[in-house]
């Protein structure tokens, strides 16, 4: 009896071993399991996060920066234009800027103008902290001399605009409708587009925005006189400089890095795509570990 006893107390003992073994096994396994379901979710949420954030870098390199004005003369409101390229983006010379704005307006009468549109070119604009002439919009910097929205012209000096365009404009009690402008880029440079009632430039307009024209060619090399000779048979004289207004060289740009073709990468960008590599490569770590799960 007593023999019996003893076994079956083994039996009881050797059953609740292996029984308490396997469900830590099993707890290990839940755990292991719940690690990787939280690694994975990670992963995902981090790839979705990382992609959305890099979408959205990329996108905002393409919002226009130009200027509205929410109360003009306390009776008209503008959105800011679109329609248009932006510095340090180029326009081609020869070209037509568009752009178009809505106009509101913001009394119970009827209101009538004549708005002037004015393309004043930028010839100096500091860099770096060195004033730069930039008036055929070459040389640029690795963002551009001048970008959209971020222009102070009071640091500026510009030639104002020798043939302002005017457009007859009227707008109704309260309504809204939109302006469509243009104007022919016959000229390289820098230029603040502005948008104003006639007469009234030396205040905030209706809209501001900047552009830049490229595409001139080079003026060519004045021809250097013939040189002298020297009684030893050498070259007397130092060649004549090249007349003033033409492209800068590349060479003899201050530091800072003066790009002839702006072609550097901005950093946004550079921004933008590493986001975008991390949230792909988060995302196929994901994926990756959901899989391992199921199989």
């Amino acid at each position: 009896m007593f023999g019996s006893s003893r076994v079956s107390l083994a039996y009881y003992v050797s059953t609740l071993t292996i029984g308490h073994r396997k469900g830590i096994q099993l707890v290990r396994i839940q755990r292991e399991e719940t690690v990787t379901s939280i690694t994975s979710k990670l992963c995902l949420l981090g790839g979705a996060l990382g992609s959305a954030l890099a979408i959205f870098i990329a996108s905002s390199m393409t919002v226009l920066a130009g200027e509205g004005n929410g109360s003009y003369l306390g009776i008209l409101s503008s959105t800011a234009p679109s329609g248009y390229t932006p510095s340090p983006a180029s326009n081609s010379v020869g070209s037509t800027l568009t752009f178009q704005f809505s106009v509101t307006n913001l009394t119970t009468q009827p209101q009538s103008m004549s708005l002037q549109l004015n393309v004043n070119h930028i010839t100096t604009y500091p860099v770096n902290g060195q004033q730069l002439d930039i008036s055929n919009g070459q040389p640029g910097v690795a963002n551009g001399a001048v970008i959209d929205g971020h222009f102070d012209e009071h640091l500026s000096t510009e030639v104002q605009d020798p043939k302002p365009t005017f457009t007859a404009f009227s707008i109704a009690p309260s309504a809204t409708q939109t302006v469509r402008l243009s104007r022919s880029l016959g000229q390289c440079g820098y230029y603040e587009v502005d948008v104003a009632k006639a007469g009234l430039t030396t205040q905030k307009g209706l809209i501001g925005f900047e552009i830049r024209v490229l595409g001139c060619s080079p003026p060519p090399a004045a021809a250097s006189p013939s040189p002298s000779p020297s009684p030893t048979g050498g070259v007397s004289g130092s060649p004549s400089p090249s007349p003033s207004g033409g492209v800068p060289s590349a060479s003899a740009s201050p530091a800072g890095g003066i790009l002839a073709a702006t072609g550097s990468t901005p950093p946004s960008e550079v921004l933008g795509l590493l986001l975008l590599g991390i949230g792909v490569i988060a995302l196929i770590a994901g994926f990756a570990a959901l899989r391992r799960r199921a199989s």
